[in-house]
Formats: C-alpha cells, sequence, structure tokens
C-alpha cells in the first residue's frame, strides 16, 4: 500500500500548522507538538529537515520559532515530502541509485515509473495553501478541506 511515512506526515502538519499563523507571528516547536500529538524530539528532526531544504526559517533563542520560507501556495507537498523522505520512489528501481536484478526482462517497469510520475504531478498540484485551507494567504477565515478533497478524492473500480 502506498502511505507516506510518519516523518513526511508529521512535515505536512507542521507546515500547515505554521502557514495559518497571522503573517509574522512565530509557530513555536512545542505549540505544533501539542497542537497535532507529535513526540516534540521527533518534531525537531523534521523541523530541522524542512529548515535544510530552505521551506521554513528558524530563529533561535528564547523567542526564536519557525516561519515559513515562501507563500503557502509556493510549497508543494511534493516539496514537503522530498525534503523529509528525499525522492519518491514506488519501485527500487525508479530510486536514483537503485538497481534491479530483472533489469534485462522487466515488463512492469515504465508502467510503474508511469505511475510514479502521475502521483508526483499530484503531489506537485497541491500546495500547503491547499492543505491549511487558508482563504487568503495574507489572513482569513479556515474553510474545510475536507470538502474540496472529497469532491477530488479517486474512485477505483472494486474498491469499498
Amino acid at each position: 500500500m502506498l502511505r507516506f511515512t510518519r516523518e513526511a506526515e508529521y512535515g505536512l502538519l507542521a507546515m500547515t500548522y505554521i502557514a495559518t499563523r497571522p503573517n509574522g507571528e512565530l509557530a513555536y516547536r512545542k505549540e505544533i507538538a501539542e497542537h497535532h500529538n507529535i513526540p516534540k524530539e521527533f518534531l525537531a528532526k523534521v523541523l530541522q529537515k524542512l529548515s535544510r531544504r530552505g521551506l521554513i526559517k528558524s530563529y533561535r533563542g528564547i523567542r526564536g520559532g519557525y516561519l515559513l520560507a515562501r507563500v503557502p501556495a509556493e510549497i508543494s507537498i511534493a516539496d514537503v515530502v522530498f525534503a523529509v523522505d528525499g525522492p519518491l520512489a514506488l519501485v527500487e528501481c525508479a530510486r536514483p541509485d537503485g538497481v534491479c536484478p530483472q533489469d534485462e526482462i522487466c515488463g512492469v517497469r515504465n508502467v510503474l515509473w508511469g505511475l510514479q510520475d502521475e502521483i508526483l504531478g499530484m503531489l506537485k498540484k497541491i500546495s500547503v495553501k491547499d492543505l491549511s485551507g487558508r482563504v487568503h494567504a495574507s489572513g482569513g477565515d479556515l474553510v474545510s478541506i475536507h470538502a474540496a478533497s472529497a469532491r477530488r478524492k479517486p474512485r477505483i473500480e472494486g474498491s469499498p
């Protein structure tokens, strides 16, 4: 089954929390951890990766915290997942350093690579702004993202 790692999931939660802060107001690790019930030490590692990849700005000290490095509409789910997990690869041979012992006889590689490209394309289209449900980047009421995602949810034949 395809699924995000816990680290990627926490990264997305942290990014949406930071995105919902009023302009210029820092988000604090403790607040994010408590709000989403994330272990603080684990969250610290995730935030460090997001900072190293330039998705958030980290401010140290007693008044330190986190801000998004770019506007939420310019940061995609793909950016966040890549920052914490590295490149998406559905199969070993699709990794940058991946090697496949079935390389000469593989009949599914091209289909799986195409599927991977489609998934990555979808992840690039959804921004942190979309996830945070912000009406306006500079302030506004939160709206339910569930209604929008329910309308876009793909139906797979034979699934419940």
